[in-house]
């Protein structure tokens, strides 16, 4: 294989993982532990890859999980650290998204 090639694997790992969990969880019902699983997964990915960007993203729908579960700790948790990430990115427009999405758990 190719640099690219195991390059564009690892930046897909954490990417597909996250997609994975968002849909299950947008099925909802049975499925919501195993939409957690594959959030884990998605961050762990992320960080063992240096996907900054993507597990500031996996952090915010992991936030966006524990608010669907009622578990605002939990979700303000995960919001914080979806924006103390994306602010270390320089994603300016997420960080300011998430913040408001964070201040209206307050």
């Amino acid at each position: 294989r190719s640099i690219h090639e195991r390059n564009r694997a690892k930046a897909s790992e954490g990417w597909g993982c996250k997609d994975t969990g968002e849909s299950l969880m947008n099925r909802g019902g049975s499925r919501i532990v195993e939409a957690e699983r594959w959030m884990r997964k998605a961050v762990e990915a992320d960080v063992r890859n240096g996907m900054r960007h993507n597990l500031g993203l996996d952090h915010a729908l992991y936030g966006e999980f524990f608010k669907r579960q009622s578990d605002r700790t939990r979700a303000q948790e995960e919001l914080g650290k979806a924006v103390e990430v994306l602010r270390e990115c320089g994603a300016d427009g997420w960080v300011e998204k998430y913040e408001k999405e964070l201040a209206a758990l307050s």
